[in-house]
């Protein structure tokens, strides 16, 4: 005879075999033994928790010859014949494979007629949720007024995808998750059953990976006795779901706290050797130090002691951390499981977290150093913050050293002009662009192209923001002052604009504008408007008589060069 798998030979045959659903149990036993029965039945909730197993029962509760207080006998023909399924009158129809509309027009027409060997014609629908519209269209009034003698019973893993005219046609039962406690005494039960051992630990763990689900709880062990035999342990366990023991993870947490890196990445090393899953790994991990925050939190709560064995090697690795401590360790191993699931390279991202998690434990190094205590208190950010200022700093003094530095005639000549409008510092913004450019531009301005540019600022604008809006914003503020043959200066009076449009990228994207809408290639040049203001000056050039008045400028971008006549 062919081998059976245990969830399907310890299939629950009454409502006492149910584990976990007493709120559901009782209240059904109560409504067959007083004759309350209702016409539909709704049983959701997650997978193996018994649902199915609940509606079959129900359905031998319903046609048993001698029931015995709300529970069917399993005895007598009725029984039987519903147990190995050869009764005709009760019908289990997956509507994951069975959706259409014509499945359900099938049910209706049948119904009608009377049950041929039992009492009562029981429809089953497993994945009731996967019927289409029409089906639910269909199934609608047959499941208000059914014959008296037809019951339904409709079961799903998503009660919210079901209709909300469904629903209230039937009476709901939320199955829930099986505790862990009961998982395993359930699971010993069996154990005891086939006369095999496993260890305790062995039987938690597996209870843990089945997530309150039964059915799979029992395919695993049913797994695990296939590998080990008669004796089943925690490493058989370990070895066929690719899990880490606790104990592997206590070391490492052990390591973290002392901010050893070289060892924490050698036991990294290991687990990743035996090919175990980068994600499940950094979950898990997740889920001790989850334990541990608890631990330390409410040691008393019952859900530590189901899901983290505390033994003496968690409790001295729990005294390692502070609450602070766990806190930024979990919110920072959640931020990299978030960023994990769309990493190329998963093991990189997951040696990444566990240094950051050493460091984060490192926090200020209190060794001896020869520094004044002023120093030691400054930290790290701000000495670095303070060197970078200093450093801008300097390079603008020599900038401004080396555009001042006149000799001869030239500077005497330049003297006059300088006691009319002081010089304004070539560092005030406007660092990455070349001022001998600058004043080439002033030398060799083209009044016409400069007017052209004008009248096309606009348009450029609009060419700007349609690669990204980001560069537009910086560009608007800015206005062209000058135009030669190769190159267009634009001022601005805010020195973070100024510079940020000389950007490689934002500077290319911007002379392509100025080329698609000219016709011609032009370098930008981007300067503060004082400045500009005081290299005209320096050039001796007459800035009253070459200043264009506002209103034209405007009118100019409005409406452009060809359609604007400008008359003094």
């Amino acid at each position: 005879m062919a081998y059976t798998a245990l969830y399907r030979v310890y299939r629950p045959q009454t409502f006492g075999d149910i584990v976990g659903q007493a709120h559901v149990t009782t209240t059904l036993r109560n409504a067959l033994r007083e004759g309350r029965l209702s016409h539909a039945y709704l049983f959701n909730g997650p997978r193996g928790t018994g649902k199915t197993s609940a509606a079959k029962i129900m359905s031998k509760a319903v046609n048993c010859e001698s029931p015995q207080d709300g529970e069917p006998c399993n005895e007598c023909p009725s029984c039987k014949a519903i147990t190995s399924g050869t009764v005709t009158d009760v019908l289990e129809i997956d509507a994951a494979s069975n959706r259409g509309v014509e499945e359900i027009r099938d049910i209706r027409d049948k119904v009608k007629f009377a049950p041929s060997d039992v009492s009562y014609k029981v429809y089953i629908i497993d994945e009731v949720h996967m019927l289409t519209t029409e089906a639910f269209n269909a199934l609608l009034k047959t499941l208000e007024e059914p014959p008296p003698h037809v019951l339904f019973i409709l079961a799903t893993t998503e009660p919210h995808k079901l209709p909300a005219t469904i629903i209230s046609r039937c009476q709901r039962f939320d199955f829930h998750r099986i505790a862990l406690s009961e998982m395993v005494n359930r699971l010993r039960d069996i154990c005891e059953k086939q006369n095999v051992q496993v260890e305790t630990q062995a039987l938690q763990l597996v209870a843990k990976m089945a997530e309150g689900g039964m059915r799979d709880a029992l395919s695993l062990l049913d797994q695990a006795l296939s590998f080990s035999g008669d004796h089943v342990t925690i490493q058989d366990i370990l070895q066929i779901t690719g899990s880490v023991s606790q104990t592997y993870y206590s070391t490492m947490a052990k390591q973290i706290a002392e901010k050893d890196i070289a060892l924490v990445m050698q036991e990294l090393e290991q687990v990743m050797a035996q090919g175990k899953d980068p994600e499940h790994f950094l979950q898990d991990f997740m889920y001790y130090y989850r334990d541990m925050l608890l631990f330390k939190t409410a040691p008393g709560l019952q859900e530590i002691v189901e899901r983290t064995l505390v033994d003496d090697q968690f409790s001295t690795v729990a005294e390692l951390y502070t609450l602070s401590n766990l806190y930024d360790i979990i919110e920072s191993l959640n931020q990299s499981l978030a960023q994990l699931k769309w990493s190329t390279y998963p093991r990189i991202l997951v040696e990444l977290s566990l240094v950051k998690l050493c460091h984060q434990m490192q926090g200020i190094d209190s060794s001896p150093k020869q520094s004044s205590p002023t120093n030691a208190a400054v930290p790290q950010q701000e000495l670095a913050t303070l060197v970078n200022r200093i450093r801008a700093l300097e390079e603008r003094v020599a900038q401004a050293a080396s555009r001042n530095q006149l000799t001869g005639p030239a500077q005497e000549e330049a003297a006059p002009q300088q006691a009319r409008r002081p010089v304004v510092p070539a560092g005030s913004g406007s660092s990455r662009t070349p001022l001998n450019k600058v004043r080439d531009v002033i030398r060799t301005r083209d009044e016409a192209r400069t007017q052209k540019i004008r009248s096309q600022w606009g348009q450029i604008l609009t060419e700007v923001k349609k690669v990204r809006i980001q560069h537009y914003a910086w560009l608007v503020n800015g206005q062209p002052a000058g135009v030669n043959q190769d190159s267009v200066v634009v001022v601005f009076k805010s020195p973070i604009h100024c510079d940020k449009t000389m950007e490689p990228e934002l500077k290319g994207i911007v002379e392509k504008a100025l080329q698609d809408v000219s016709g011609a290639p032009l370098q930008l040049l981007s300067v503060m408007e004082d400045q500009w203001q005081s290299l005209l000056d320096q050039s001796g050039v007459d800035t009253e008589e070459k200043q264009e008045d506002p209103f034209v400028a405007e009118a100019l971008k409005l409406v452009g060069e060809q359609l604007l006549d400008i008359k003094d």
